[in-house]
């Protein structure tokens, strides 16, 4: 049977989805465990274990990529983003630009025995790094949005869910709100954890909080009965590097989407059959939106069709068997000559490595707002240990 350690920085979205597809690969022989980086142990890897670093970037995945290495032991990396090309001054940004984290993900990444991905642009960009790069193909759970109830309501709801980072790609969106409301009164926009630049919450735009748990998340989005979901990206290449994400939540949750025709999506949607596909222009995503409003017929047999598609190609008992295949592969062909992991120095190691995460730290707070956000991060933090 083959064993994965799951070891990540923090619980995020992309976490809970692993944690739903590894779940999903116990069906098929597969067992695993979930381990944070910074309370992963000598004893958490045992001979027969492969770990699993989940996008972890901090400098303590440098410490242990360097002792599975001395020691031949295999380990896999897991990565969904192109960190080195994420653009703008947010936090995430910052973070991933920093020196010692560029320096730890290469060398994780460089010597994985596989490197996950789930994009080919993605894969293509990573295989400079390391070229055993597995593409494994992405999923959905539709056990989070089994009994949802959906909120009944005559309006007509163009929707948008995602995290503060997503606020540049709102820019596509932001001309064309004025123009959709004038021309069609039982329209109205819904944005749950970003609102676009420019655009203030009131009777027909609705502003939700973002949630970090996932499972809440996805039950909103399914509950809020929007007629169209949006899903606009700039064209550069980080954004060119990440799944399909919105195409599976949408599909779904029953939502007729517009999507920016670019990869990820220009892969995978069938335009005006599971969903549309548009260039960049403001006249574009207005056209599109337009046309959705004005014909009820279009957007159910997209949303019919997308619901379909999604439930066929990225259902988990689907999904998993391709997963589990990729781990029962790399169990099989573990080095035999492997050699104990040595403990030696590793405390040291990790010392120095949460000094450095500290400076991290310190660094980003700088960056987002000067000494007085360092000071009142380390004061909350001390209070904290106090």
């Amino acid at each position: 049977m083959a064993s994965i350690l799951m070891v990540i920085e923090a619980k995020i979205a992309t976490t809970y989805l692993l944690e739903q597809i590894m779940g999903a690969c116990r069906l098929h022989g597969v067992d695993y465990e979930v381990k944070f980086l910074n309370e992963l142990e000598i004893g958490d890897i045992t001979p027969n274990t492969i770990p699993m670093f989940v996008r972890c970037g901090d400098p303590l995945v440098l410490s242990w990529a360097q002792l599975l290495v001395d020691a031949n032991r295999s380990y896999i990396y897991y990565i969904d983003d192109n960190f080195w090309r994420i653009r703008g001054e947010s936090p995430l940004a910052v973070y991933y630009r920093h020196p010692l984290v560029r320096k730890s993900l290469q060398f994780a990444v460089s010597h994985a025995e596989t490197v996950i991905v789930n994009s080919p642009e993605l894969a293509t960009f990573v295989s400079r790094f390391n070229t055993r790069v597995a593409i494994l193909p992405a999923f959905f759970d539709f056990s989070l949005i089994e009994g949802v109830a959906q909120s009944a309501s005559e309006e007509i709801r163009i929707g948008f869910a995602g995290s503060p980072s997503r606020v540049d790609d709102l820019d596509l969106i932001a001309p064309l709100i004025e123009p959709v409301l004038e021309r069609f009164p039982k329209a109205l926009f819904e944005f749950a954890g970003v609102l676009p630049r420019g655009i203030a919450a009131g009777a027909r735009v609705r502003f939700f909080p973002h949630t970090g748990d996932y499972a809440t998340y996805i039950r909103f989005q399914a509950s809020r009965n929007w007629a169209i979901g949006l899903a606009p990206l700039l064209d550069h290449e980080a954004n060119r590097g990440k799944t399909d994400n919105k195409y599976r939540e949408y599909g779904a949750c029953h939502i007729a989407g517009v999507y920016s025709n670019i990869p990820p999506y220009r892969n995978v949607v069938r335009n005006n059959e599971t969903g549309i596909l548009i260039e960049n222009t403001t006249e574009s995503w207005l056209k599109a939106i337009s046309v959705l409003i004005e014909s009820p017929e279009m957007r159910k047999k997209i949303e019919n069709m997308a619901f379909k598609y999604i439930k066929n190609q990225y259902d988990l008992p689907v999904v998993s068997c391709e997963w589990a295949s990729l781990f029962e592969r790399l169990d099989s062909t573990r080095p035999k000559d492997i050699k104990p992991l040595a403990s030696g120095g590793l405390g040291w190691r990790k010392i120095l490595r949460k000094l450095e995460r500290y400076a991290i730290y310190v660094f980003i707070s700088y960056k987002e707002g000067g000494v007085y956000l360092v000071v009142r991060r380390a004061a909350k933090k001390l209070m904290v240990i106090a």
